[in-house]
């Protein structure tokens, strides 16, 4: 289990580090970037030689040679697309899970029907709640946004297509000059190190089949990583000049909001859940995704009692953070 932690903690460190100071490129998905990209090139679907699906915004950038006003404008026009694409699919999504919803149900015995319905509108209510949080804090972005596509520098991991912290708002949405860019890629490198020796010092389950145990553990990583966050952040919030210290106060307030009224949804959604199937499966709304559990809180691959104690965890002398 700790193996495949910490492989997945690298991979994410790997792409920050990779990338901080780099070229601007797009955060997720490959349909395309500026044609400087090329670190990433190697994740492209033909370069294993498989032939990858190309698109519009392919054609555009592999075959002209365009100006950095032309790449802007693509930028934009690709962040559109993602923004449309994403309310497809999720349109796409509450259709499907409508139709099915009404085939799962008649799995059920006659008795068990009103509280697999329950349960449906307790997670849609949480959902809806969920959206229009997201909505706003999407609104207070598009207004505070001083960045275009093509100023944007470095990788992060996009949660429904907004930053998860709010060293990312700096870093994704403001308008940065080359050496605020400088200084905030070397606090980002900064903060991978302190998050690393954070973990390091973090005990793990003895028994990964004790679920309070892993919630513990869990508890213990998410705090971690949000104390780190949250002065990488303020760190990089001395180098802005007032006019972006005021877009980047509006939108970090917005996110606060956010993350409130979400925390709040899923209050709502586990206590009607706990009334419905009881307290112990409630829990498991909360575990279904990456860094909330999910992967992180099942028991590990490698057997119930999970790794030996070293975890297999990298050691040796890391170099210390020197902003933390």
């Amino acid at each position: 289990m700790t193996r495949w932690l910490w492989l997945g903690l690298a991979l994410v460190a790997c792409a920050q580090v990779a990338s901080a100071g780099g070229p601007p490129g797009r955060r997720d998905g490959d349909r395309g970037g500026p044609p400087d990209r090329g670190r990433f090139e190697m994740f492209r679907p033909d370069a294993f030689g498989q032939r990858g699906r190309s698109n519009a915004f392919d054609a555009a950038r592999r075959y002209f040679d365009l100006t950095p006003e032309q790449q802007a404008a693509l930028a934009k026009l690709d962040e559109q697309r993602d923004a449309e694409e994403r309310e497809a699919r999720a349109e796409l999504t509450k259709r499907l899970d409508k139709k099915f919803a009404a085939l799962i149900v008649e799995v059920f015995p006659a008795d068990q029907k009103a509280k697999y319905e329950g349960v449906l509108a307790a997670l849609a209510a949480r959902d809806e709640a969920i959206e229009a949080a997201q909505k706003e804090f999407r609104a207070v972005l598009d207004k505070v946004r001083t960045a275009t596509p093509a100023q944007r520098r470095g990788f992060f991991f996009s949660r429904d297509g907004l930053p998860n912290t709010k060293a990312d708002i700096i870093r994704q949405y403001i308008n940065l000059t080359e050496q605020q860019h400088g200084a905030v890629d070397g606090l980002q490198r900064d903060a991978w190190t302190a998050l690393r020796d954070k973990m390091r010092d973090i005990p793990r389950p003895q028994d990964w089949r004790d679920a309070d145990a892993r919630q513990k553990y869990a508890d213990a990583m998410r705090k971690a990583r949000e104390a780190v966050d949250t002065q990488t952040a303020q760190a990089m919030a001395l180098l802005l000049d007032p006019e972006q210290k005021k877009a980047y106060d509006a939108a970090a307030a917005a996110m606060d909001l956010c993350n409130k009224k979400i925390a709040e949804a899923d209050d709502a959604c586990e206590k009607k859940l706990t009334e419905l199937v009881g307290a112990e499966k409630a829990k498991a709304m909360r575990a279904g995704g990456f860094g909330q559990g999910g992967w992180l809180m099942g028991p590990p691959p490698g057997g119930p009692q999970g790794p030996p104690p070293d975890g297999g965890a990298p050691k040796g002398d890391a170099p210390k953070a020197t902003a933390f």
